[in-house]
């Protein structure tokens, strides 16, 4: 019996992924170095630590709503799912694309471990200047860097709108793609 195949996951670092080099070239140039590991962040911080509705959807949603408000219950689910797949749903051993049109990058990888808060501002985690709202992290081992110019980048960085979603590729087919295959 095979293991089931890790998912894929594009998350955008601010706006058009504007952030992403604010949590990954801490300690070096970016774009960060194959094989190095970096983070991926997101805001949402009025909702607190995840880690505190674990196992009870009903009760983030309710949370969420007082500190998002919207009269639309679809959007308002749709945003809350955000940060709740970005805690519980990705796993370790995921992969994530994150595009930057900001700095002309692609930056593939996998989900390293579980999800991290940063609520305090710790300094063994990035909490970038920029964007001290950027709370809910997840370290990331990045296998590829993809510029704008790669051909690679037109097939990969239309993942989406949203700032956590599950594009339409397998991680076969991301990987085929990464490795120049298809």
């Amino acid at each position: 019996m095979s293991a089931e195949e890790p998912k894929v996951w594009g998350v955008f670092v601010g706006d058009a992924g504007d952030q992403l080099e604010a949590f990954n070239s801490k300690a070096g140039p970016f774009p960060p170095d194959p094989g190095s590991v970096g983070y991926i962040a997101i805001g949402w911080p009025a909702v607190g630590d995840m880690r505190l509705y674990k196992d009870n959807y009903p009760d983030f949603v309710e949370k969420f709503r007082i500190a998002y408000p919207n009269d639309n219950e679809r959007v308002l689910k749709t945003t809350a799912n955000m940060p709740w797949n970005f805690a519980f749903k990705m796993q370790s051993g995921d992969w994530v694309m994150c595009p930057s049109s900001t700095s002309g990058y692609l930056l593939a990888g996998k989900v390293e471990g579980e999800y991290l808060s940063n609520f305090h501002g710790s300094k063994s985690l990035p909490n970038a200047n920029t964007r001290v709202d950027f709370v809910h992290l997840r370290k990331v081992k990045w296998l590829y860097v993809v510029s704008d110019k790669d051909p690679r980048y037109a097939k990969l960085h239309r993942i989406g709108q949203l700032t956590v979603v599950q594009p339409d590729i397998s991680a076969s087919t991301l990987q085929g793609i990464l490795n120049g295959e298809l």
